[in-house]
């Protein structure tokens, strides 16, 4: 029995890549949904579906705050004007629970994670 809950558990996260296991020009999906408020809408809100598509463009390292910046190119982009709020989003399947900054800017899905989470899983797979 334990083999079998060791095992699915295993599976459950199989699927999802550490933030260090992503590459430039690499196409990924997103693994979790979750929304994004528009700055100049009303904050109204930008729905990022579980299985969209993003291609991994840049890492950039921001040392001085022990922080990675992530940008990936956002297929299903609504337009390149639109910009949105930073939203703390939890990465699900991760314990102790890894939150990332998210914002979406000139259809580039900018997520901002701390150096020190960088060998959990993603958001994407």
């Amino acid at each position: 029995m334990r083999l079998l809950i060791g095992l699915l558990l295993i599976s459950f996260n199989a699927f999802a890549a550490d933030w260090n296991d992503l590459e430039i020009d690499q196409k990924y999906s997103l693994q979790q949904s979750f929304q994004l408020p528009q700055i100049e809408k009303n904050k109204s809100l930008i729905d990022l579906m579980e299985g969209e598509a993003v291609v991994l463009k840049e890492i950039i390292g921001l040392d001085m705050i022990n922080v990675s910046l992530f940008k990936f190119e956002y297929k299903n982009c609504p337009g390149v004007e639109m910009k949105t709020d930073m939203e703390i989003i939890p990465v699900k399947n991760t314990s102790p629970v890894v939150e990332v900054g998210a914002e979406l800017e000139q259809c580039m899905l900018e997520i901002f994670i701390e150096n020190k989470d960088l060998m959990t899983p993603s958001l994407f797979e």
